[in-house]
């Protein structure tokens, strides 16, 4: 499969940010900076490499040493996306080559973030014009406000560049932003979505596990643990958060006694759980491996299997036998979503989530679901040049969403191939991998 969408993308779109499948043409998407910044390849590199895809491998490695070049980026970017994707894949691919052109790499593309982190708070703003340093908010985003999981989805990234090309700046930037979140006020301990990079407050009432708020929850544990165990705010931080989503955004349907994870507005649930949400299986069993008592640990892993089989169901309760973007409990909806945010576009968080407890709890169950998940795509997903989304899970024919995102190559395939490779091939005991699935070392040293 990998092979199968690299030789559509290098056909079709070489350079570009993506590829349209079916059109056979580049798909540009604004969070990228121009139509020039190449996603997929930088995005899809490690994979090959982990794959031992040679030759493939080669052609990303060379492209990225002789063309890649933030100067390529002509129009606003997400510094969010462009951490995960582009500075996230250029560290990993340090840390698997040793090649030191990546690290020069990687911080030509951190530094050119820096000016979206000029503000009162150090909480950067979302969208940054490289050429103009010109940084901005989204308007929709609670009236200009910067945006939970951007603003704590930088951590892993830039503490591992200050690491190896021993500039702390990279490393501050981020203390900062965990030291405001950290002091902000968090009603019931909960954080809401949106926090004002002015005065490091936050904003509304909004809380979620999925879209906006997803990936901060990630990274308190995956910091505790790139740090060897040393960093105890993070260590704190997450155990604070999760205690808090424990009592106040876990149900139990009543139907069928599936636990899901709510949003909560304005201190209302709202019973729906969005793909994006499963990566919160993958998070709990982290913390459980990770806890100090037996007892802990099994009340811990006991959640995030249970949160991993509601996310099976979601796949399973689907024609396609693959999972729609949000799907609801309540009197027409079980773990399922039959009027609307249906269509699936390529996510890897409930593969991740099995990939974890597969590596975790060694159930062979999770291996089999990843293989389900795995040939259900290939069935439905796969075109003559890559593969596409769908725009309905429910009915598998009714049309596709012709876009390949960078993260099917760098995310779901790599998460299923881990699943089924050797378990020393990427140890996590020895890597942690940041929110695109791109694995950083533990720092030992």
């Amino acid at each position: 499969m990998m092979i199968h969408a690299w030789q559509g993308y290098k056909n079709y779109s070489w350079g570009a940010n993506e590829l349209r499948p079916l059109a056979k043409t580049p798909n540009s998407q604004n969070i990228f900076g121009g139509s020039q910044m190449p996603a997929t390849i930088v995005d899809a590199a490690d994979t090959l490499f982990i794959m031992d895809l040679k030759e493939q491998y080669k052609e990303a490695r060379d492209y990225i040493e002789k063309n890649f070049s933030m100067k390529k980026s002509t129009t606003t970017l997400s510094v969010f996306e462009t951490t995960i994707r582009f500075l996230g894949g250029l560290l990993s691919l340090y840390a698997l080559t040793q090649e030191t052109f990546y690290i020069d790499k990687a911080r030509e593309v951190a530094e050119a973030l820096l000016p979206a982190f000029n503000t009162p708070s150090g909480i950067p703003k979302s969208n940054l014009d490289v050429a103009s340093k010109h940084a901005s908010n989204y308007g929709w985003a609670n009236g200009g406000q910067s945006i939970l999981a951007e603003v704590g989805s930088l951590h892993l990234e830039f503490l591992y560049l200050s690491r190896i090309s021993n500039a702390p700046i990279f490393e501050k930037k981020v203390k900062k932003i965990r030291d405001a979140l950290d002091k902000a006020e968090k009603p019931d301990g909960l954080y809401s979505n949106y926090i004002n990079p002015d005065t490091g407050r936050f904003t509304g009432s909004h809380m979620s596990l999925g879209a906006l708020g997803d990936s901060f929850y990630e990274y308190l544990i995956k910091s505790y643990i790139q740090s060897n165990y040393k960093d105890q705010q993070a260590k704190r931080m997450h155990w604070e958060a999760s205690d808090a989503i424990q009592k106040n955004m876990i149900k139990v349907s009543k139907k069928s006694q599936l636990t899901y994870t709510v949003e909560l507005n304005n201190g209302m649930a709202q019973h729906k759980m969005g793909h994006l949400a499963c990566f919160v299986p993958g998070m709990f069993a982290l913390q459980a491996v990770n806890e100090d008592s037996e007892e802990k640990k099994t009340k811990t892993m006991h959640l995030a299997e249970e949160l991993a089989k509601t996310c099976h169901e979601s796949y399973v309760r689907s024609e396609s036998g693959i999972g729609p973007e949000m799907f609801y409990f309540n009197d027409f909806d079980e773990a399922t979503s039959k009027h609307g945010e249906n269509g699936y576009i390529q996510r890897p968080e409930v593969v991740e989530g099995w990939f974890y407890l597969y590596r975790l709890t060694g159930k062979t169950m999770y291996r089999d679901w990843v293989w389900d998940a795995v040939q259900a795509v290939d069935k439905y997903c796969r075109v003559d040049s890559g593969f596409t989304g769908l725009q309905n899970v429910y009915s598998p024919n009714a049309g596709r969403d012709d876009v390949m995102q960078s993260f099917f190559l760098a995310e779901f395939l790599k998460y299923a191939y881990l699943t089924f490779a050797d378990e020393s091939l990427i140890s996590l005991d020895k890597w942690v991998f940041n929110t695109e699935a791109h694995p950083v070392p533990i720092l030992r040293n």
